[in-house]
């Protein structure tokens, strides 16, 4: 999608006109396209890529969150060799470490399990996004902690607080 080409989806889904997309906005956006989201999840979305922290996407920020769905979907379709709508959790796994993600087995587990709600050893495109958004999140807040970039950090309670909360 082009640059005029997305600022006119944007502007028409700017429905209050604020040159903004609020969280309301974006899910009602992304279920047009066929991602339908909870206001929770279109929240965090919002978050991660609102760097202004205004709490809505400008349609600058909005072309990030753009290139971040299409790329993440353009990963799972990948994944999604069967066509299926659905991958299974090594394929989730081997594409989180296509990705850079290198996860311990312990800690995959319980991510995957966390963003699969049905427990049922596959995951679809919206739990996917959900996943990848968490491990962005957690990736930022944590480098945030690790300035000298070793893999490790030591946080008090209250940069323990702070970390949880910003991770979406």
């Amino acid at each position: 999608m082009g640059d005029a080409q997305l600022r006119q989806w944007f502007n028409a889904i700017d429905v209050d006109r604020s040159g903004q997309l609020d969280a309301e906005e974006l899910q009602r956006a992304l279920a047009l396209g066929g991602l339908h989201f909870s206001l929770n999840l279109a929240n965090k979305m919002i978050r991660i890529h609102d760097r202004d922290n205004s709490g809505a996407v400008s349609v600058e920020e909005f072309r990030s969150l753009h290139h971040f769905l299409l790329d993440t979907q353009n990963r799972f379709q990948q994944a999604d060799t069967r066509r299926q709508g659905r991958i299974d959790k090594q394929t989730v796994e081997r594409a989180l470490q296509a990705q850079g993600y290198k996860l311990d087995g312990p800690a995959f587990h319980s991510l995957f399990y966390a963003y699969n709600p049905e427990r049922n050893g596959t995951m679809d495109l919206t739990e996917y996004i959900a996943l990848t958004l968490f491990l962005q999140s957690a990736n930022a807040t944590f480098t945030a902690f690790d300035q000298q970039r070793l893999g490790r950090v030591t946080l008090d309670y209250n940069q323990f607080i702070y970390a949880a909360a910003n991770v979406v």
